[in-house]
């Protein structure tokens, strides 16, 4: 209680900047110590915003659909489970709870968005597992330093410039500096970094092309989540990392650039 009380009193960055060093170390040491560390850490968030995406979308923290999309897209990955028989399974619990969702007359467009928001998150948690799995952890920790240098160098541009807005219905803080500054940081320290933590791009040009690429990708989600935050009227998707609301909140440009991410190397671009 004394701990949440002072956690209270600090300001926004404050709470954002110890958060950050208490979360970083966790990710870093999940990243470089592998599996299980790194499945059992991604495992437990995706748990934490299926619940977050199900209260938002369904106000229902519980409902088992989710959960269900969940764990089996992941033993796509530590069973013999095929694409197909995911689908026919995917099939089946959607089914479920559409039929559940027609018997209690509830608004079944809420339900398709929730569906697809399930198979969205558990589908990028997936490939972040299999980037780690396949020995690709310095290009994780590649996609992270660019996603959190956008977001730091949109933050502080945007704070010291600020001028016009970049979406003022979706994200009123939001401007156009903090999205220029974002992307100059993310391809500047993506440049920089490239070298020494993945090798898929070894000229200059495809190092910044990519860099600036996926940091056009993590301010997308950043954006696409606050758009269906306002739209079923919520703040914040949930109050567990101080500073930064839920796990969506804080993941939302992951999770984007990571399915963008794999779509790069599954096309070889």
């Amino acid at each position: 209680m004394v701990l949440e009380l002072g956690i209270n009193k600090l300001t926004s960055l404050q709470q954002r900047i110890l958060t950050a060093l208490i979360a970083l170390p966790i990710v870093i040491g999940a990243v470089y110590f592998g599996s299980p560390y790194f499945d059992l850490l991604t495992g437990f968030i995706l748990i934490a915003m299926i619940r977050e995406w199900s209260s938002m979308t369904l106000k229902s923290p519980n409902f088992p659909v989710g959960y269900l999309l969940a764990a089996v897209m992941l033993s796509l990955i530590y069973t013999d489970l095929n694409h197909k028989k995911y689908i026919l399974f995917a099939l089946i619990v959607s089914g479920m709870g559409l039929a559940y969702h027609a018997v209690k007359k509830r608004n079944l467009a809420d339900y398709l968005i929730f569906i697809i928001g399930s198979l969205y998150l558990s589908w990028s948690i997936y490939i972040l597992i299999h980037l780690i799995h396949e020995g690709l952890a310095a290009f994780f920790l590649w996609i992270l330093l660019i996603i959190w240098s956008s977001d730091t160098g949109a933050y502080f541009t945007g704070k010291s410039i600020g001028g016009p807005k970049l979406a003022p219905s979706i994200s009123p803080n939001k401007t156009w500096a903090g999205f220029f500054g974002g992307c100059l940081t993310a391809t500047v320290i993506g440049v920089l970094t490239g070298p020494y933590l993945q090798k898929f791009y070894t000229s200059v040009t495809a190092l910044a092309m990519t860099a600036f690429v996926l940091s056009l990708v993590s301010h997308s989600g950043d954006l696409l989540e606050s758009y269906l935050k306002r739209h079923y009227g919520v703040k914040d998707s949930g109050t567990f990392l101080p500073g930064h609301g839920g796990f969506l909140d804080r993941l939302d440009s992951l999770l984007l650039v990571s399915f963008a991410a794999g779509l790069l190397l599954i096309l070889g671009l």
